[in-house]
Order: C-alpha cells, then structure tokens, then sequence
C-alpha cells in the first residue's frame, strides 16, 4: 500500500489519525516521570555486618576474609570491593553488565548461608543491599524551634518524619544532627572502691529491680482478672534508691555510689544552618520515582507543616529537583528557539507562508508524537531523552523539506498540485527513506555499549531514532496532504517561461553559482582531492591537542568545604577550628549569590555546604567561586587539612564511577603493609600537589587514631577465676557505658546508662584505678591484670579484590581537562619506584573515561559498517554508498576546530555528537547522489551534466535541511542556564563538523562521483 497515495486521497482519515496521535502524545507527556538522568540498571550489591567494639584489623581477619572467601564462588562478580572499620564491614560486589541482579542476590544469601556458623556468636547477621544510585538525600530540609532540642528531635522522628514517610515515592527519611535523652548513672569510683563494688554490681542491680512482668489470669467471682507485676522505675528518685547490695545490715543504694541525672548522650553530629543550630532531615526517594514530583510533595507537606504548628520552622536547605527542574526548562527553552530558528530559516527560503507552514507543522506532530512513544515505551523525561528531543528540532524537519521542496519545483513546471505531491513525493522517497535509516542506524552501536557512559546515550539514542522515524511518516502522509490540498504555489506552464519572485532570485543566483562552481572542480579534480586531503591531515593533528575529559564541569548550585583534622580530635575542637576557616571564606563568598550555609560538625571533620542561588539567577560560576574560596582559606586553618569543591551537576555519575566520593582524580595504591603503604601514598601525594591544575590532594586513610590498648594478664586472671570477656565488659561499662534497661515516660523509652563520670574518666591513669570483683568476691584494680600500650591504629582497611588499597584523591581546579592531568601524572610517577607486591593504578572516573572512549571506538567502526549496509541495500550497488561515505571524514575537519574555539574538551557528550555526525553528514551526500541517478535513468543525462543539474536542483534543499539542523541545535550550543554545559558540547560537535563537511561535501562528492564511475568505466572497459 502506498502511504503517500492513501493520505492524499483520503485526507480527513489522515487528519483524524494524527489527531488521534497528538491526543496521545499529549496525554503521555503529563505522566512522564522526571529526573535528572535515566534510571541506571547498575548490577551491585552490598553486605553490611555489624560487629560492635571491635578493631579495623579482627574485622578485617574475622568478616571481611571469611565474606570474600565465601561469595567467591558466585558467578558473575567483575569485582569485589570491601571496607572494614571499626565494628563494622561493608563488601561491594559489582557483577558484569546484564546480570539478573535479584537471581545473584539469591545466590550471595546461600553463601553467606553457608559461612554463619564461621563467625564469632556476637557477629550480627549479614544484611544484603541492592545498590541503588537513587538512594541519595533529594531533599534537604533545616528544622528550628523554641523548644529544647531533645524534644525538637523528639518530634520529627516520631512525627514530622512520618508525614513525610507517607508521600508515594519517598523511601527513607533520615535525622541528623538530634540531640537524644538518657537516664544517665554517674559513678563515683572513690565510693565504689570504699562500698567495695563494681560498675556491673550497679548494672546488675539495675537491670534486676527494673523490670514488669505478667502474673496470669486469675477469676474473681464472675470476672477474669489480670495479674501483672510492675516493678518499672517511675521516677528518677526511684532509681537512686535502688538497692545494690546490703553490708552489714546496712543497704548500699544506687545513689551511695552514683548521681542520677537526666542528661543526653553524648554528642557526635552538630549541625548548623545561617549560623543557627538546626536539626536536618535527608529525604530519600525511593528507585524510580520521580525526582521533581517527590520534591514538591515533600515541599507541600513541609509547608503544611508550617502553616498547622507554630512550634516548628521547617525550610528547606537543598532541592536536588531545582537543578533538574531548571536545566529541562533550560532545555525547553532552547527546543523552542530552535524551532523557531528553523522555522526562519525554512521562510528565508521558500518565501512562501504555505509552504513554510507545512513544513514547520512537522516539528511539533513529531516531537509530540515521541512523547507518546517515550510513555508507551517507559522513558522518563530527563536530560538525555529531553536532550534527545532537542537536538532533534533542526533533524526532523529535514525529510519534510526535502519532500516539499521536490513538490513546489514539480509544481512550478506547471504540474497539478495532485499530480506535484505524488510525483514529487515519489521522486525522493527512497532518499529520505536511506537518510533517517542511516541517521537512525548510527544509534544502533549504542545499545551494545556496556560502560555507564553508554547506558546513559541509550534514552538519548531511543528519542532521536523515535522522533525520526515521526518525522518521516509526517513526512510521507502529513505533508503530502497538506501540500495536495493548501499549497499556494502557482505552476508557470509546461512550456513557458518560468518566472521568479524577487524574493526567490537571489536563491536562483545562487544556484547557477554553485553550478559554474561544480564545473571548476570537476576540470580540477586533483586540486580538489589535494586541499581536502591537507584539510584532513591537519584536523587529525589538531585532534591529538584537544583536552579530554569524561563528562563537562557541569555548574550545579552547590559548594563543598570538608574540614579534615587528626584522627580522634575533640568534637568541640573541630568546631573552633570550622568556626574560624568559616568566618575566613566567608570574606570572598558573595553572600547576595548564596542561599544557606550548613555546617555539619563531627569528631574529626566538618564539612560546609553552600547552596547558591540558581545558574540563571546568580552572577558567580560555582567552580570559579570554589577555586576563589580554596586559595583564599589554603593554610590559613593550623593542623588542618581543607578540601574545596564546587558540585559538578553530573555528581552522582563520579559516586558511581569511583570509590564513592565526588572526587575527579582517584588512585589506587595496592599493597598488604599499610604503614608502608601510607609513607608511599605521602610522596605520591607530594608529586600530585606539584601539578599546577590539581588542588586538595587528599589520602584516605588518615593518621590512625590513638589507641590505648588493654592487654589482659591471661595467668593471672585465671587465677582469679575470671575470663577476658568480663574484663573487657567492666572496661566497657565504666568508660564507654553500659546499658541498664529503659526509663519509660510519657510513652516513650530512654536508655539508663551506667558509666563513670566524668572527672573520673579524664585520662588513661583513670582506667588503672577501674574496679573488678574477682569469682571469690574480692575487689581488684584493673591495673593489676591488665599491661598498657599506647599507639595508632588505623580508621578503615579498604580493600579492592582482596588486595589492600589507599586512594589518593583530588580536584581539578576550573577549566582543567582530566585527561590531560592524568597524561602529565603518568609521566611524573613513571620512575617512581614501586616496592614488591605494590601496584598503582588510576581508577574512578578516569578509567571510566578509558572505557568509554574503547566503546565510543567500537561504536563509530560499527556504526560506519552499518550505515554502508543500509545504503548498499537501498541503493542496490556496492559503488553509491563508498561515494557517499567518503562525506563521513569531512565532518572531523568541522569538529576540531569549533571545539578549539569554543573551549570544549573532548568528553562522552562531544563523542557522541560526532557518532550522530557520522549519519546526519551523509544525508546531504545521499540526497545529492540519489538525485544524480535519477537524472541519468529517467533523464538520460551524461554524467557530468547529471552531476551539474543535480547539484543545481538539491542545493536548496541541502542548504536548508544543514540550515535548520544548524539553527535547530544553535541554543544548546551556547550552553547558558542550569546544565546547559550537558548538551553544549554534543551540540557544538554537531553544528561544527557539519556546517564545514556540507560546504566540503558539495563540491567533493560530485567530483568523488565521476571519479568513481570513471575509474570503473576504465576497469571495465
């Protein structure tokens, strides 16, 4: 069946299809879910097992090995990364790209099966997770009240956060920075040692007459009746009263030896926000939910909040959707210029209000079309697929002006508008039909793509082949129709004179110019051959100069500054120290450009987050700012080591590619010996920080954390009859605490918690003076069994395939190509000498970076062989699509220089714009040689004239399908607004390389296509 035929004839079924295309396009775009890139199928798993109270190293010895060992034999596993801290373990298993990530975690709980028994009793069980990229904070909420802190605590856990637990789509919904209650028993060990007793003496006695328990049923007459025993503390007097023990007569109560306070624990986080204590809330989304629509629930609920209670102040801090939501307006706003600018361009053209009008309907059918496809096809709207879409303005019209184009100049020779649409229509179908298969082909490469970097270009690819493929069935039905029906143009007679507007003489001149240029070339075939051939050489050189990177330094709202102190400093000496490098950045921080600074303190490191105004708001580049604010508080912080980074807005693909940090540089240094290791990842450090573009070079283990070690007397606690295990509980209870049940009020529990106070818990001599009751009741200082050690032990023992790895990290300062730093990196640690069973190795991103350039290889090879095919088969001749193919090399000389000009690196986004390259060049190509035959077949022409004529006859089209993809693709490539940087690279590749291998392109292909023939007609011949 003939579509063309069918649509013209049958134009009110034609309408009514169309419509019914729109009314489903448009009904898909309002539930397609939103985010910041597409969902990400990452084949990993997690194993989390808790071991409380014990050291990086036995964990390391007795989980960590046992695990690995154990899920060894699980198929599938690329590779196994681990980390072991103290009291707990935490195994990375990453599996090869395809694999069935819920059949492995079957298999990886039958290991961890099969290993339990392995462990010590006290080991926690094994927790399996699914990694899930998704799964970090979307919103960022700040809460402040009158109230205490406790009760401010108190109530968004056990209220706010349920509100937002409610929302369809969140997942989690974490608080930090709380303060917590408890019963605190302060022990007073001069009068445990004269009472001669025990912290656990006090614990036990506390657990002993603390508790409720049920009596049973008992019947009373006509009633049943219930017995229970409530022997719960009801006050905290009662507490201090509790008897421990009786001596001579005479009780010992808990407040003999002890003072009963209602305190807090200790405080481990401290958060602040625009310099006031707050408490934060992290809302978590849950996988495949949509980003935006979960961030404005959590908005509508938060301002609900607000307006029902005056106690609370809820804000939010960060919005990870307003930098989602800006960079789709952002390209929104860019698909509508683009359009726009086509548009212009097609009437700067044809002159013509009908024609101009037809063509430029195309564009939204075809994009709302894709909506439809996006919906039915489970395709979220994100920066890619959008991207997609957008990039696709100036292609999708393409296949309509070549087909109107052929109808209007069919027309004008005084054809009927019927008999104009069906002829014209058929004169091009086949070379518009081979244009969008090639340009859709090229995608094809990209579904093999196995690195994150091609998963990503998968939605990318599915939008712009789904918006072809709409566009050339507008073009084939649509535009016919509309033509054989409202086409205003006028035939001038079979056999008059044909007269042109003064509008259009100027494209006629251009023409008959183009015409004289093609007979020049063709007398100077050699020249021709020779310049392009120069012209080639030189952007091949030139390619070896550009800056290479994996993703564009994207501008996101946010700034980092992470405070790093020596392992085991004081919560309250971080917190000077983080007070006084804030009151430094803030002298070069454009506080009119900022929106809220939090600060959040820990023991050993605090960090700063500065959330910025949005892109199109603020006058300040993030990464300009960042690199302003770290050399303006570098060394000005004692003791301190400070890290400055701006947030690129591609964030979470670093967290993936790397170890989990957010860092551009990573390396690996594999070695057992950690001290060595650590004096190694020192010099190796020391030779980064020469490097003039890297900045905050950082090593992940840091100086361990001082340690005083107890060692047990095994003889004589034998003697004693006690065991190790008593005395590390005793230690336990006095210094870090023990727990003695709950203190239930009001509803709620708080813990009761039996610990010295704290004057007599000041320094290591203390602990010598702890007491123990030994088996025949005696009281012995610890100090008479145990022998002490002081020294560093370390944090965390990280581990990649069973090998020990430090990373050293770091940022770039703005504008540096990562490529290029890590060239200079490998030259600088080349002789560095190694010792044996150490290796070195540049991960994180940059390998990520390898990779994808090898799959970005593989897929312009696959994608040439692949578009050769399609040609060859549409053509039915082996020697049309070499001619056309020899347009593919011309768009490197394009490329290179608009990349040069314009400052774009080559990174994944400008790669991929050279793959789609490599399908839109030949377009031109095909429609100039497809026009060529035609002449020769149904014209009889010789081949120098057919290839005059043609060129002639195509140059309108040619020029204005270049035209409108160009001007279609021109705001994206300015790259203004939030994540404009995202496309702008993909855009400028495009525009570049094809405006030049067009301009090539018509004077080398006709010339490239006598050649041919002639050199066959010799071989034949």
């Amino acid at each position: 069946m003939n579509i063309t035929r069918t649509a013209v004839n049958r134009p009110i079924a034609t309408t009514m299809v169309f419509l019914i295309i729109i009314v489903l396009g448009i009904m898909g775009f309002r539930f397609l879910p939103v985010d910041l890139l597409p969902p990400i199928e990452y084949p990993m798993l997690s194993v989390s097992t808790s071991y409380p109270n014990v050291g990086p190293e036995e964990i390391e010895r007795l989980i960590t090995d046992k695990i690995e060992n154990g899920i060894a034999s699980v198929p599938n596993i690329e590779e196994v990364r681990s980390v072991s801290s103290e009291g707990y373990s935490r195994v990375r298993l990453e599996f090869s790209q395809g694999t069935d990530i819920d059949a492995a975690a079957n298999d990886v709980r039958a290991a961890l099966d099969r290993i339990r028994d392995d462990f010590p009793p006290e080991v926690k069980a094994p927790r399996l997770w699914k990694f899930d990229p998704d799964n970090f904070p979307v919103v960022i909420l700040g809460a402040q009240s009158d109230r205490s802190m406790e009760e401010l605590t108190r109530i968004l856990e056990r209220e706010i956060s349920q509100r937002f637990g409610q929302i369809p789509g969140i997942g989690s919904v974490d608080v930090w920075g709380g303060i917590y209650r408890e019963i605190q028993v302060r022990l007073k060990r001069d009068r445990l040692a004269s009472s001669r007793l025990s912290a656990a003496d006090v614990q036990q006695a506390l657990l002993r007459e603390n508790i409720t328990l049920p009596g049973g049923d008992m019947r009373e007459g006509v009633s049943d009746l219930y017995v229970r025993t409530r022997g719960e503390f009801q006050t905290l007097e009662q507490i201090a009263a509790t008897i421990i023990t009786v001596v001579d007569g005479k009780p010992i109560r808990v407040g003999d030896v002890a003072e009963v306070v209602d305190g807090f624990e200790d405080i481990n986080r401290l958060v602040q926000i625009d310099g006031r204590p707050m408490i934060r809330l992290g809302i978590r989304k849950q996988s495949g939910a949509n980003t935006v629509a979960v961030a404005e629930a959590a908005r509508a609920v938060m301002e609900q909040i607000d307006r029902e209670r005056d106690d609370i102040d809820l804000m939010v801090v960060i919005d990870q959707s307003d930098f989602i939501q800006s960079s789709i307006d952002n390209v929104k706003q860019s698909a509508l210029w683009g359009g726009l600018l086509a548009i212009f361009v097609l009437y700067l053209f044809l002159r013509n209000g009908s024609t101009t009008f037809i063509i430029a309907l195309s564009i939204p059918i075809s994009i709302i079309a894709t909506f439809g496809v996006l919906f039915f096809n489970d395709i979220s709207l994100n920066l890619m697929s959008f991207g997609g879409l957008a990039l696709g303005i100036g292609l999708i019209v393409d296949n309509s002006i070549v087909v109107l184009e052929n109808i209007v100049r069919i027309r004008e020779r005084g054809e009927s508008l019927k008999e104009s649409t069906l002829v014209g229509t058929r004169q091009v179908t086949g070379a518009i039909v081979a244009s969008t298969m090639t340009t859709s082909v090229i995608f094809l490469p990209v579904i093999f793509m196995q690195t994150i970097s091609g998963m990503l270009f998968k939605e990318l690819a599915l939008v712009v082949v789904f918006a072809l493929l709409c566009s050339l069935f507008v073009a084939l039905s649509l535009v016919p129709m509309l033509g054989s029906r409202f086409l205003t143009v006028n035939g001038n007679g079979k056999n008059g004179p044909k007269k042109h507007t003064r509008t259009a003489r100027w494209t006629v001149r251009l023409e008959e110019i183009y015409a004289r240029v093609i007979t020049g070339a063709i007398r100077h075939k050699i020249t021709v051959f020779a310049v392009t051939g120069v012209l080639l050489i030189t952007a091949l050189f030139l390619w070896r100069l550009l800056p290479v990177e994996l993703a564009p330094q994207t501008d996101a709202n946010e700034i980092g500054i992470d405070l790093e102190m020596a392992q085991g400093t004081n919560i309250a000496v971080v917190n000077k120290y983080l007070h006084e490098m804030e009151s430094i950045a803030r002298e070069v921080i454009p506080m009119d450009q900022v929106r809220h600074i939090s600060v959040e303190i820990r023991p050993g490191n605090a960090e700063v987050e500065i959330s910025l105004q949005n892109a199109d708001v603020r006058t300040v580049n993030s990464f300009d700012l960042a690199d302003r604010i770290r050399s303006h508080v570098s060394g000005k912080v004692p003791g301190a080591n400070v890290r400055v980074s701006a947030q690129s807005g591609l964030w979470m693909l670093r967290r993936l590619f790397g170890s989990g940090g957010a860092e551009a540089v990573e390396i690996e240094l594999r070695g057992y010996d950690l001290a060595l290791a650590d004096r190694l990842a020192q010099d190796i450090s020391d030779i980064m920080e020469r490097i003039s573009e890297i900045a905050d070079v950082r090593i992940s283990r840091r100086e361990g954390r001082p340690e005083q070690n107890l060692i047990i007397d095994r003889e004589k606690i034998a003697d004693l009859g006690l065991t190790v295990s008593q005395i590390a509980g005793v230690i336990q209870t006095n210094v870090g605490g023990g727990r003695a049940g709950v203190f239930r009020e009001a509803g709620e529990e708080f813990p009761i918690m039996v610990r010295l106070q704290p004057k007599d818990r000041l320094s290591t001599d203390d602990l010598s003076n702890v007491s123990v009751r030994t088996a025949g009741g005696q009281i012995v200082p610890v100090s008479a069994l145990v022998s002490t050690k002081r020294q560093r032990s370390p944090t965390e023992i990280e581990r990649v395939d069973g090998q020990r790895v430090t990373y050293i990290t770091a940022n770039l300062e703005s504008g540096a190509a990562l490529g290029n730093v890590v060239d200079k990196l490998q030259d600088d640690l080349y002789d560095f000498p190694l010792p044996e069973g150490f290796s070195l190795i540049f991960s994180g991103e940059y390998e990520e970076q390898q990779k994808a350039q090898t799959d970005f290889l593989l897929s312009v090879l696959m994608a040439l062989v692949l578009i050769y095919m399609v040609m060859a088969a549409q053509f039915e001749r082996f020697l049309d699509p070499l001619i056309v193919m020899v347009a593919v090399p011309m768009a490197i000389i394009g490329v290179v220089p608009t990349l040069f000009l314009t400052g774009t690196s080559l990174n994944m986004q400008s790669l991929m714009g050279i793959i789609m390259l490599i399908g839109i060049v030949v377009n031109n190509a095909i429609v100039l040689v497809d026009y060529i035959n035609l002449m020769r077949r149904e014209h009889n022409l010789e081949i120098n004239e057919a290839v005059i004529q043609s060129g002639r006859l195509r140059l309108r089209p040619i020029l204005m399908t270049t035209g409108t993809t160009v001007l279609g693709m021109l705001p994206l490539a300015f790259g203004a607004g939030s994540g404009g940087e995202i496309q702008a690279a993909l855009a400028r590749s495009v525009i570049g390389g094809l405006l030049v291998s067009t301009m090539i392109t018509l004077v080398l292909i006709p010339v490239t296509y006598i050649s041919f023939y002639k050199i066959r007609d010799r071989i034949r011949s």
